[in-house]
């Protein structure tokens, strides 16, 4: 029997003209970076007479494998030799992703030979960089001496099989084009590939590298995300390599191309910044269809994202792209008026802003126009052609028909009622629905990901699951911070009770009641509308129910179906649901310690009460929002207001209250900074009232679940 000569490479190469040599082989790398060995082999490197590093021989090695000595097999990323010996060979390459990896030729030997003698990778870190033999290879060679960190997440990526490929150009139908970031597997073949389009940038966690400043930042940041404890890093950061969207150190190695391209106006990427618009959804298309015909691609693209990432997932979903073939837009919003803007017709003002300028604004191109996002708001007040294509887009739901996995974080300020109504509306054959809480980053990337990998398997890769997964699965919240996952093959959930409870005013001028019966006794609860003031200070009409004599679960859509008049010829209705035991709050929100945000909570501009009969639902009212249909208040005249309130679950014991307070301004949970429009015109001064009783019935509708539907998920 022969023996057999083995081929290897270098994960993270490939490196092109490196000496090896064995006790049966020696030469130089090939072109594609390959040496050769024979099975139980130490391989020794070098670079003309620097040594670099010894291996045991296979079929697949990163510089994190090289040691002075063979009996050395320990793969440490953080060992100031393995730091050392990365940052000087991969310096050696010209480009900056080192995507074709790094050519040793005879002048490269030269330059390192004369320094050899002087030269120690093991030495500390910080005297490695700053050994004037080191700078001056470099210096000779015209090369730049990377960083530390950009060594180590290179040689990572080679650990885990993945390549990265920077600024890659992504042709556009206009002519323009886009710049992206592609990572695919080490291993040559064809791939499904997860893309997202994005204003949010390609450095790590977000933004965009327009400096080399920035550049050092960036890499840093991914070396700390790998190496240290995440429990400092936001939340919102913690879980994903750039602001939730698909991590390529989960799905490279799975068998998955990862690309993320900048929109218009990021980064390097040309043209005007445009979030949300028809111009951007069109990029979004050509992208796909770009991807689709790479040599790396299979041709099946999917979209994996979260928050924006998620929300213009349905944009272009609704231009049915060819190889569009799964997305999942994870904790989106959908409707440019009532989800982004003005939430029961009151504008998000101040997070828009925070949002527009915190997080936009610094990943832009700085040669780029920007359209005038957050201006265009107020300019708008109504739901008019500005959400509809004109500057913003809506989702078109009737043109989904693409296969989706969609989420939606119950009770969030955001995202808390857009998926929901993809998965009822959306004519899509193979649709999935996931309810998470307010706070949805952990459940993204730890206790959804089998359902992401099962769902982006079957319909990118073929492979049906062992067993077909529900249609709807949520967070049952217990309360104090509890939860347990249920399943449904629906939603709403099938034979839901949509149970009311009634408010009764009577007693202190403040303070009413909830009933499970109409109340036989008018009355009505005056409160302040001046609200400009802190939250303590935001004066509240009060209802609380007498202790549960059941328990109750609840999941659902809410609504609150009241009479209310004003001193002025508008009001802003904010609703909220709490839940007590005895004097203590019960808080439902979950992976949120501190919170005191309600149960649930819902707001409607009094002037916006016109519904759509044909729209609206047994689960909730459907505004109109159209300026032909505003109904100003007349002073002190009583009128029936619908406020839709978001979906929510929760399981409350018996013997619990239940709360709701109505008020002209948000209450406790909001967030400081994060404030509604608050127009002094119809708040200062002024009093509002809510009705109760025979003759104005106002309500809460809750949605109670039937025995039938309470199933655990026992997956």
């Amino acid at each position: 029997m022969g023996i057999t000569v083995l081929t290897g490479r270098f994960n993270d190469g490939p490196f092109i003209g490196l000496n090896y040599q064995t006790p049966s082989q020696r030469g130089v790398t090939s072109s594609d970076g390959s040496f050769l060995y024979m099975e139980g082999e130490d391989v020794f490197f070098s670079i003309g007479l620097l040594a670099v590093g010894v291996a045991k021989g296979g079929p697949s090695l990163t510089l994190a494998s090289l040691h002075d000595s063979g009996s050395d097999t320990a793969v440490d990323l953080l060992r100031p030799d393995t730091i050392n010996r990365a940052r000087f060979v991969l310096s050696l390459g010209q480009e900056a992703d080192l995507y074709t990896g790094v050519v040793i030729d005879e002048r490269v030997k030269q330059a390192v030979s004369h320094r050899a003698n002087e030269i120690s990778f093991t030495s500390s870190v910080e005297t490695f960089e700053q050994s004037s033999s080191v700078k001056a290879v470099f210096e000779q060679l015209g090369c730049r001496f990377r960083g530390a960190a950009e060594a180590r997440n290179h040689t990572r990526r080679g650990l885990l099989g993945i390549r990265a490929k920077r600024d890659v150009r992504v042709p556009l139908r206009d002519g323009s084009y886009l710049l992206a970031d592609v990572f695919h597997p080490v291993a040559k073949g064809t791939y499904p590939v997860l893309l997202r389009l994005s204003i949010y940038g390609r450095a790590f966690t977000i933004g965009s590298t327009h400096s080399e400043n920035d550049h050092k930042l960036s890499e840093e940041r991914e070396a700390d995300w790998y190496e240290k404890s995440r429990s400092q890093i936001n939340a919102y950061f913690r879980y994903s390599e750039t602001c939730v969207s698909a991590n390529s150190s989960d799905w490279v190695p799975r068998g998955y191309v990862v690309v993320r391209v900048d929109a218009r106006g990021v980064g390097q990427s040309p043209g005007k910044l445009e979030p949300f618009s028809k111009q951007e959804a069109e990029d979004y298309y050509d992208s796909i269809q770009w991807a689709a015909q790479q040599p790396w691609s299979n041709g099946r693209v999917g979209l994996y994202g979260a928050s924006y990432n998620a929300t213009i997932q349905w944009n272009v979903a609704a231009l049915q792209p060819p190889a569009l073939k799964a997305i999942a837009p994870l904790a989106s919003d959908a409707d440019a008026y009532r989800d982004l803007a003005y939430q029961g017709g009151i504008l998000l003002e101040n997070y828009r802003k925070w949002w527009f300028e915190n997080t936009v604004w610094p990943a832009k191109n700085p040669h780029s126009d920007v359209a005038d996002f957050v201006a265009g708001l107020p300019s708008h007040p109504w739901d008019d052609g500005h959400y509809h294509g004109e500057a913003l887009l809506s989702a078109d739901y009737p043109s989904i028909k693409v296969p989706f996995i969609t989420s939606v974080s119950q009770t969030s300020w955001i995202h808390s009622r857009a998926g929901f109504e993809a998965f009822m509306h959306a004519p899509s054959v193979s649709k999935r629905l996931l309810v998470w809480d307010a706070s949805y980053t952990s459940y993204m990337y730890e206790d959804s990901k089998l359902d992401l990998e099962e769902f982006f398997d079957e319909h990118l890769k073929g492979q049906k699951p062992e067993r077909r997964p529900p249609a709807v699965r949520l967070v049952m919240r217990t309360g104090d911070g509890g939860f347990e996952w249920r399943v449904s093959d629906s939603w709403p959930l099938r034979g839901t009770d949509y149970r009311s409870y009634f408010l009764g005013a009577g007693g202190s001028n403040r303070d009413g009641h909830l009933l499970d019966i109409p109340p036989t006794k008018d009355g009505v609860i005056e409160y302040s509308a001046d609200s400009s003031g802190p939250v303590e200070d935001v004066d509240l009409a009060v209802f609380t129910s007498e202790p549960l004599e059941q328990p109750l679960e609840l999941a659902g859509h809410f609504r609150a179906s009241l009479w209310v008049s004003s001193s002025s010829t508008n009001a802003d209705i904010f609703v909220a649901i709490r839940v007590f035991d005895g004097s203590r709050e019960v808080q439902y929100r979950t992976r949120e310690p501190g919170s005191v945000a309600p149960l649930t909570w819902g707001v409607l501009k009094a002037s916006h009460r016109a519904v759509d009969p044909g729209l609206s639902t047994t689960e909730r009212p459907w505004h109109t929002h159209r300026q032909d249909d505003a109904l100003p208040l007349t002073p002190n005249e009583t009128v029936a207001v619908e406020v839709e309130l978001m979906p929510a679950t929760a399981r409350i014991p018996a013997g619990y209250r239940l709360r709701v307070e109505i008020s002209a301004a948000e209450g406790r949970g909001r967030i400081p900074g994060f404030e509604r429009a608050y127009d002094e015109s119809y708040h200062k001064g002024v009093v509002n009232r809510v009705f109760a009783g025979h003759t104005h019935p106002s309500s809460i509708t809750l949605p109670v679940v039937c025995g039938n539907n309470r199933g655990r998920d026992h997956s």
